[in-house]
């Protein structure tokens, strides 16, 4: 938040016209601030993001000159720049039962590109760009590299800028093999951050805090590591050393909805700083009777026995050994008992509902500890980092993200130097109710921030009662369960 008390705003730029589809990306204008190669091609991405820094105000005096520097204000020349796209996924689950564009599910690099490009001209030759991610633990990122092109920007700041830009995928293991997902015994080891991590302590700031630990799950089946992580005052998280250097974080997210928190932004987002992601607090095991949201309550009484003996299985047993079993009772009527997301009531992957207390208290715990600093992080390096977001929602995700959205040709790009203010102003757009969103709701209430005194600014009506729960603006479809999340309101 701004120190002087007065919110910053949030801009919100409609357009017309699709993702361009020749990379690098480069605009189709020659404008007077641009100094590289123009695509053939149209390019409406790069003149949204372009319009969407004036609407805001960015360095008013110099636009339409050579001299326009919108984000001079925020990176300053020998910065490094850490720029975070959302790349969950290197595709689109078909495990889901339908096929969909995988730009309905991460961010498209156009997006990346001309927010790089702003970030460029204000470094002035001095700094570096980099941009990286810690998708799902499952997702193949040379895939991803592929289909993106990400890496081309690499080249693109060499040459053009002069500048040192590197694209990084966070993780220090892989699992190549979705069916392994959970084992880590089945992971792969690559090199992740190449500067480490660094653990940091939100302790009694946490959302965890004073809740049974026993119940924690993280990324693996083998909850010890967790746990150990969670325990009385101490709620810790491995951030990545590459992030925390740096001196600007951008966070460049998909316009989503998600079936474990109701919308992941900016903030669900962070996820993608953490080196290692078993630190954090997925669900808690077992049913609501017992204490855990993994599943609602069953309408079959067999769950809660089988749930209980496949978590004895889990923390007692090698995993190799539960593999065997999985193997061995493979089409046979013990087969469920190994069926590690599912149970007999439900056709739902485990913490994918809208009773998941666990999910947004781990969200909102990243923000506090990284973005608010309740850690002390930055005030023991001795300068804050500066924030900023642009949101790709030029083609959203409705319904059951992240890894299988209804497509939503939104056609919308959002910005601002708020974090939480953009995702507040975010899923309203998509028509969502921004307080039926826990994490949202909990940290607006943290830092006693009424929405209705949230500015934003946008190219089309109603930014002066932009909260206003009359108005109809994008008609996301919440996910499944999700029933109180949906705004109906007049059509905008």
């Amino acid at each position: 938040m701004s120190g002087s008390g007065v919110l910053p705003p949030t801009g919100i730029w409609k357009l017309e016209g699709d993702y361009p589809s020749v990379s690098p990306y480069n605009p189709d204008t020659a404008y007077p601030e641009y100094r590289g190669q123009i695509s053939e091609g149209p390019n409406p991405v790069y003149e949204g993001v372009r319009q969407l820094f004036h609407l805001m105000g960015y360095d008013e005096i110099n636009y339409g000159t050579p001299h326009w520097n919108p984000l001079q204000h925020l990176v300053k020349p020998g910065d490094r720049v850490f720029i975070k796209p959302n790349l969950v996924s290197h595709e689109y689950r078909t495990s889901s039962g339908r096929n969909g564009d995988l730009y309905s599910v991460i961010t498209h690099p156009a997006v990346v590109r001309a927010v790089a490009d702003y970030v460029a001209i204000a470094l002035q030759g001095r700094g570096e760009i980099v941009i990286g991610d810690n998708p799902s633990i499952d997702a193949d990122f040379s895939v991803l590299c592929t289909r993106t092109k990400l890496k081309e920007l690499e080249t693109v700041y060499r040459q053009t800028f002069g500048l040192q830009c590197r694209v990084l995928d966070l993780r220090p293991m892989w699992t190549d093999d979705l069916k392994y997902y959970g084992f880590k015994s089945k992971a792969v080891p690559q090199s992740g951050d190449p500067e480490g991590s660094s653990v940091l302590d939100l302790g009694k700031h946490s959302f965890f805090h004073g809740l049974n630990p026993r119940l924690f799950r993280g990324v693996f089946t083998k909850r010890l590591e967790t746990i150990r992580h969670h325990l009385g005052d101490l709620h810790e998280y491995s951030i990545s050393n590459t992030i925390l250097n740096s001196d600007v974080y951008i966070s460049i997210p998909k316009l989503k909805a998600h079936h474990k928190v109701g919308a992941t932004l900016n903030i669900k987002g962070l996820v993608g700083v953490n080196s290692n992601k078993n630190y954090l607090i997925h669900w808690r095991i077992g049913f609501p009777l017992t204490g855990g949201d993994e599943f609602p309550t069953p309408s079959h009484k067999s769950d809660y026995l089988m749930v209980m003996l496949r978590h004895l299985m889990h923390d007692l047993l090698p995993e190799s050994w539960f593999l065997w079993l999985r193997h061995r009772f493979q089409m046979t009527r013990f087969e469920s008992l190994f069926k590690d997301t599912k149970c007999a009531s439900f056709d739902l992957a485990r913490g994918s509902w809208d009773g998941n207390d666990t999910c947004w208290r781990m969200a909102a715990d990243l923000y506090n500890v990284f973005v608010r600093d309740l850690s002390g992080w930055q005030r023991r390096r001795g300068h804050k980092m500066r924030f900023f977001s642009v949101v790709d929602g030029i083609l959203g995700g409705e319904e059951n993200g992240p890894f299988y959205p209804l497509e939503k040709k939104a056609n919308v790009l959002l910005a601002g130097e708020d974090l939480l203010l953009v995702d507040c102003a975010a899923a309203r757009l998509m028509d969502f109710d921004p307080i039926q969103i826990p994490y949202l709701r909990h940290l607006l209430s943290e830092q006693g921030i009424d929405l209705e005194t949230v500015p934003v600014l946008s190219n089309f009506s109603h930014s002066a009662h932009f909260f206003d729960h009359h108005h109809r603006y994008l008609g996301f479809k919440p996910p499944t369960g999700w029933t109180r999340l949906a705004l109906m309101g007049d059509q905008s």
